[in-house]
């Protein structure tokens, strides 16, 4: 009888410190969880000036087909999709957030476009002051900055008539680091006003995104 009453009470202290070593274990690990869960990343979305561009269509064209200024082009383009990018992002851990103005006329003046292929343009920060960088990032309180590098219109003939829209984009860390360079695009069969270009890029903005 004693040996069997010491088995069972060696089993209980054998099990409670499992269970207790188990449940000190896991509170960590739910600390770290609902830390991270809590942790948003911020991505400022910039487009560049005089962004717009086509091996077809001049200013003046597009500027008389789509019924824009000529001078408002650049913003309407960035705009359009910098909205559907900030619209289109259903990831609780990011959050976009378009910027455009002053703000960013400082260290922006110095960004330069750069790529041999016309279809994948990058944005090249080499020239841009890192602390001048650094410090509008911190001011914004921001982890990343997605630049909307070129909206390229390319007309082609053959087989079929049709317009791509091409949006490259380069994506940068609040260190002056690149992360990542792409470019999305969609078709159309002509130059569309401002209303359509928001519709039609929706697909291409959750791309990226």
């Amino acid at each position: 009888m004693k040996t069997i009453y010491f088995k069972r009470m060696l089993t209980m202290v054998c099990m409670s410190a499992l269970l207790l070593t188990t449940v000190r274990a896991g509170r960590p690990a739910e600390t770290a969880k609902s830390e991270n869960e809590v942790k948003v990343k911020k991505i400022l979305v910039v487009g560049l000036p005089d962004n717009v561009d086509s091996n077809f269509f001049p200013l003046s064209m597009i500027a008389e087909e789509t019924g824009l200024p000529e001078d408002s082009i650049d913003y309407v383009y960035n705009r359009a999709v910098a909205d559907n990018i900030v619209r289109a992002n259903k990831d609780r851990r990011y959050q976009f957030l378009r910027v455009e103005g002053p703000s960013v006329s400082g260290w922006m003046e110095r960004v330069s476009v750069k790529g041999e292929d016309e279809e994948a343009q990058y944005a090249d920060l080499s020239q841009v002051d890192e602390a001048a960088y650094r410090q509008w990032m911190d001011t914004a309180d921001a982890d990343y900055v997605l630049l909307l590098n070129r909206h390229y219109l390319k007309w082609q003939e053959k087989p079929l008539r049709t317009l791509f829209h091409i949006t490259s984009y380069s994506l940068y860390d609040n260190r002056h680091r690149e992360v990542a360079r792409g470019n999305h695009y969609f078709t159309s069969m002509a130059l569309d006003n401002r209303e359509q270009l928001e519709k039609d890029s929706r697909k291409t903005s959750s791309r990226i995104a």
